[in-house]
């Protein structure tokens, strides 16, 4: 009986089993992580895993993720950063809850390891989970000591459906996710209306280019700490433009960053799992062997 009534709160709070530390961060370790385990001498073994999710996303559908994170590398501890639409139009609220995600990472890493795997894979979606790292990068390096790394530790990167740029059809359907045609329709002028507000904002130079700004910082050279990434996306993709994304592919390559391309055909925004789970995690699995990905 009690089974019984467990189960539905389960279901109702999926990420439970994780602390959180501030509305946008929460941490899971391991109960039976080993320190043989986390000391890296496990091949092909992160140390800690970084899940930047979308703006908006389901707790219910982030734990899917960190579900099948726990089935392939058990030892790795998770640090989940959450993106919410109020997050977004004030970016100058990421950076506090970042601080928070940037001190675990240095605890984590505290103690130097030896191996020739990455020590940390970090897992970022669409634009929300872009403007977390972007914050993390800047937030791990105020914290640096004199004698520390501003860069964070070795790793590597997966961009489900990122980088983005900004465009006003774009905007209006980010705005519009999660409404039904009714509302799409009736709020379509008033969400038009913003946009096009925004775009003469961000051309006229009185409000910054965030997107932008937040792609560019994962091709800043200053982050050659990381050894290779991976783009995973799709021109049916209808909130981030393809050839955004293959443009800044072809920047991270011109100045030194290791990257691959997994173009999917016809799967949605933040959507590719769904598409091909197979093919999906053995993007994953490879990226941190560093095997060929298209053997």
């Amino acid at each position: 009986m009690a089974s019984a009534v467990a189960a539905p709160a389960a279901e109702a709070r999926p990420l439970a089993f994780m602390e959180t530390l501030d509305p946008l961060v929460s941490f899971y370790r391991p109960p039976d992580a080993s320190s043989t385990s986390l000391s890296g001498s496990v091949d092909h073994q992160a140390r800690l895993i970084i899940i930047a999710s979308w703006t908006g996303a389901r707790d219910v559908h982030i734990a899917k993720y960190i579900a099948k994170y726990q089935a392939l590398y058990p030892a790795a501890q998770i640090l989940l950063l959450k993106s919410t639409t109020r997050h977004i139009m004030r970016p100058s609220l990421i950076g506090p809850s970042m601080k928070h995600a940037a001190s675990v990472v240095r605890t984590i890493f505290q103690t130097p390891i030896s191996s020739s795997s990455p020590d940390l894979l970090i897992h970022m979606f669409s634009n929300g989970g872009s403007s977390s790292i972007a914050n993390l990068y800047e937030q791990y390096a105020a914290l640096a000591g004199p004698n520390d790394d501003k860069r964070l530790p070795s790793h590597v990167t997966v961009f489900d459906s990122c980088p983005g740029d900004y465009s006003i059809p774009r905007a209006v359907t980010f705005l519009s996710v999660g409404l039904p045609p009714f509302q799409q329709l009736i709020s379509a002028p008033i969400f038009y209306a913003w946009a096009a507000l925004w775009s003469v904002s961000i051309a006229l130079g009185l409000m910054p280019d965030w997107l932008s700004h937040w792609g560019k910082t994962h091709n800043d050279t200053n982050n050659m700490a990381e050894m290779r990434r991976v783009y995973i996306y799709s021109p049916s993709d209808a909130l981030i433009n393809y050839k955004v994304v293959e443009a800044h592919a072809v920047e991270a390559k011109a100045k030194g960053f290791s990257i691959l391309l997994e173009r999917y055909e016809g799967s949605a925004h933040v959507a590719h799992v769904r598409k091909d789970d197979t093919r999906y995690w053995k993007i994953v699995r490879r990226l941190m062997e560093g095997s060929d990905m298209y053997d």
